[in-house]
């Protein structure tokens, strides 16, 4: 059994593969558009359709009618009258979507944002509607956003809005915003590329994430059997704390002061070190090293306003510069001031000079809106590769950053100027959140020369918390090295009969701490033992987005994995 991914590039496909792999579904498969006629939906029980001029949609049909479920973004005329829609038009953006006949993961009654291009659609009686549209602010003007009809012995499940293109720019930004620079800054940021989503009622939510899990979860549900998911999580943890610092201008002993602290709570931290302005030397770096991990921090400020090939020439430069200097690959990096240049073209360089991931996106508002929310702007908690609309991928992953101390504690301006006490609590809900709920990342920087001035107190509260609550204290490059290592296994051969479930997991790169989900029921029946390669094995029981799921070790060996996980009425 697999799910078939239809593709006729340029198109967005591989995004959605992409989508795919980062909540773990790794099941799918991408298959042309020729292939779409006589697809078979025993071996293809799901096929999901991007955008595009020319999809064979009575290719799709047929499928459909034949019992397969295909799942179709913007559908074209021949798709839209067999769901038994109305097409009224286009319908401005951003809209909110409201989920309303399943339950969402991570969502508890919140809307998400849509952007990009969406269409109005009436229901006919044959179609039933799973999700709405609506504009943010007004009463008038809901259409259905997803809806479902039975077509012969399968479904068509329609978007009514181009979700991969939707996700895409609520991660990335609105590449219309490249070079844009609001009144009262001076530099170009990823922050100014935001998307703009009306309102920021759902900062409190990873809403882009969480819209692209709303597609994931319709494929579980609409599988034939159990669905086996390689964890995003390191182990049994329901979230981790990613943590880092940027240097600056700090002194060694302040980064030894920081550095030292969270090495005693357990954890491990990025320094991101300018190798135009450090006070630390080789020697400094190397005892930096010795536990926690060091990145560049390109200082771009001085090239404000400088055109955008002098900004990436400088750019490019200085990762050079701080990989000779301390003998050691950029694995991650974060600019100073996160100063960027364009859109993706940073991106294109990293890509070029192996630097796995970015960690300038910054959620919050700044200079639009004093909007404080953990995910505001962006929406974005996993990681996830950059690409572009046309569906060009970068093989960086895109790392949101949701919390800065300058920004949120201390005494200038633009800060938000939270004092210990207010943070501590606020912090307890953002855990809650996200060991409850969100089941993601929670990415930090805390300067070294402000940990030591204003910052300090609420760093050492991220950690006791994080400690209490069960999440993992991880660098970005010990996270880039689990997600490498995660990103190299598939799943092959998935079979279910009998109440077994069997299938082969493949992977070229090992990691202790390394997981596969399976669900506890499903349909009538229920998880009873789990062997790998006809040995028994140890499961780890808990909920995960309002559903049971056993979490079984992925052997720290890579190789070939035989699973069987037997279930019971």
């Amino acid at each position: 059994m697999r799910i078939a991914l239809l593709s006729n590039t340029p198109d967005l496909s591989p995004y959605l593969g992409e989508i795919f792999k980062t909540w773990g579904l790794r099941l799918v498969q991408t298959l042309t558009f020729d292939q779409a006629s006589g697809l078979d939906p025993a071996e293809y029980p799901i096929a999901v359709v991007p955008v595009s001029d020319n999809r064979p949609e009575k290719a799709i049909a047929e499928y459909a009618r034949r019992g397969g479920t295909a799942i179709c973004f913007r559908p074209g005329e021949t798709l839209t009258t067999l769901a038994g829609l109305k097409r009224l038009g286009v319908k401005e953006t951003p809209l909110r979507l409201r989920l309303t006949r399943y339950p969402a993961a991570g969502l508890a009654g919140e809307l998400l944002p849509v952007v990009g291009s969406a269409e109005g659609y009436e229901l006919e009686e044959n179609a039933t509607g799973l999700a709405y549209l609506s504009l943010p602010g007004r009463f008038e003007g809901e259409t259905v956003g997803i809806a479902e009809t039975g077509i012969g012995e399968g479904r068509l499940v329609c978007f009514s809005f181009d979700l991969p293109l939707c996700v895409l720019l609520l991660r990335q930004g609105d590449p219309g915003k490249s070079e844009f620079i609001p009144e009262g800054d001076a530099c170009v940021r990823p922050s100014h590329l935001a998307s703009d989503v009306g309102p920021h009622d759902a900062g409190w939510i990873p809403y882009a994430d969480l819209m692209s899990r709303v597609l994931v979860d319709l494929c579980l549900r609409y599988s034939r059997a159990p669905v086996p998911l390689v964890s995003h999580l390191p182990g049994e943890a329901p979230g981790i704390l990613l943590y880092s610092g940027d240097e600056d201008l700090a002194q060694v002993a302040w980064n030894d002061d920081e550095l030292g602290c969270v090495a005693d709570l357990g954890g491990k931290m990025n320094l991101y070190i300018i190798p135009t302005q450090t006070h630390s030397t080789p020697e400094d770096a190397e005892r930096y090293r010795r536990h926690h991990h060091i990145g560049p921090h390109p200082n771009l400020r001085p090239l404000d306003g400088h055109p955008i090939p002098a900004r990436l020439a400088e750019f490019e430069r200085q990762i050079k510069l701080f990989d000779k200097m301390f003998g050691c690959p950029s694995v991650s990096l974060r600019n100073h001031c996160t100063a960027w240049a364009g859109y993706m073209e940073p991106v294109e360089v990293m890509e070029r000079l192996g630097v796995r991931m970015d960690a300038n996106y910054f959620s919050g508002t700044y200079k639009s809106d004093r909007e404080g929310a953990p995910y505001a702007a962006f929406g974005g908690a996993l990681p996830s590769r950059f690409c572009l609309p046309d569906g060009r991928i970068y093989d960086v992953y895109q790392q949101h950053t949701h919390l800065t101390d300058d920004g949120m504690f201390g005494c200038d301006d633009y800060s938000f100027k939270i004092s210990p006490e207010v943070f501590a609590r606020t912090l307890k809900r953002i855990f809650t959140d996200i060991t409850e709920r969100y089941h993601t990342p929670y990415g930090v920087c805390i300067h070294p020369s402000n940990w030591v001035r204003f910052s300090g107190d609420q760093g050492k509260e991220l950690l006791l918390q994080a400690n209490k609550m069960g999440l993992p204290v991880w660098s970005f490059d010990q996270w880039v090295a689990f997600w490498d290592a995660r990103d190299s296994w598939h799943i092959e051969e998935l079979t279910w009969s009998g109440r077994h479930l069997r299938f082969r997991l493949i992977g070229q790169v090992g990691h202790e701490d390394l997981r596969f989900l399976l669900p506890d029921e499903f349909e009538d029946a229920s998880l009873v033992n789990v062997s790998v390669n006809e040995q028994p094995v140890s499961t780890h029981a808990c909920n995960r987005y309002g559903e049971g799921v056993s979490i079984v070790p992925i052997s720290d060996d890579h190789g070939s994995l035989e699973i069987c996980a037997r279930y019971n009425a």
